[in-house]
């Protein structure tokens, strides 16, 4: 399992939402530049960025500066918000980001088998966001009448090989992930799995390391990291190592 330091950005600065409410952001000193570098200086080897402004907008807004931040470290960057279209989602791969995050239109099915055909399933996974076990989209400012297990294996037979499972409840309320809806998850598919929302100590990552044999890909992490509360290169270290 590997552990995933998140940026969000939001107006050019680091960002973050609370239960994916833009009515709950709260801002963090220093630019998402130097941010990334300090991740990659602590262990990181993938970077999980999120455009705000475009998961809010819908138009991807931060290109040059996301760009900027995938030359400037090895790391590998994972890239969601905004992510709508077809030709957005080839700039921002040839920016050179590793891998694109759809949400929005991964209700759409026939968007969903066009992109991962061209594209491939190294390079495009789905995000999956839960509110109350209904699919939300559009910034979390709509829920779709879609119960999230029902999703999930709609994109497993679209040949989607990750997906990234957030329960928006949980998100920056470093309370815990929900456990119970996470290994529903991943009862239910055979693709890879990443967890996000509400991871806030040590102790979440050492009880999502026993779900690696589940399917557990990995976790993202990002409040608890600005507030202080989790040491990442302990979290990176105790996720690789075999021993549970």
């Amino acid at each position: 399992m590997i552990v995933i330091p998140a940026i969000d950005i939001l107006g050019g600065r680091v960002a973050r939402l609370t239960r994916g409410d833009f009515k709950f952001e709260k801002t963090y000193e220093g630019t998402p530049l130097e941010i990334a570098g300090k991740w990659e200086s602590l262990g990181a080897g993938m970077i999980h960025v999120v455009d705000l402004d475009g998961a809010k907008t819908g138009v991807f807004k931060n290109l040059k500066l996301i760009g900027d931040i995938a030359s400037s470290v090895k790391a590998g960057i994972e890239l969601g918000g905004g992510l709508r279209d077809r030709p957005t989602i080839k700039k921002a791969l040839t920016a050179g980001i590793s891998r694109v995050i759809i949400g929005t239109r991964a209700v759409d099915k026939n968007f969903v088998m066009e992109i991962m055909k061209e594209f491939g399933k190294e390079k495009v996974i789905v995000g999956v966001d839960s509110r109350e076990g209904k699919i939300s989209v559009s910034g979390w400012t709509e829920t779709k009448d879609i119960y999230f297990l029902d999703f999930i294996k709609i994109l497993e037979d679209l040949d989607v090989g990750t997906i990234v499972f957030t329960d928006i409840l949980k998100d920056g309320t470093l309370s815990g992930p929900n456990f119970d809806a996470l290994n529903r998850v991943l009862d239910a598919t055979d693709m890879d799995v990443i967890a996000s929302g509400g991871v806030s100590s040590i102790d979440d990552i050492l009880k999502l390391k026993k779900l690696a044999p589940k399917g557990l890909a990995g976790c993202i992490v990002g409040k608890a990291l600005y507030e202080g509360r989790l040491d990442l290169r302990q979290a990176i270290e105790i996720a690789k190592d075999n021993k549970c």
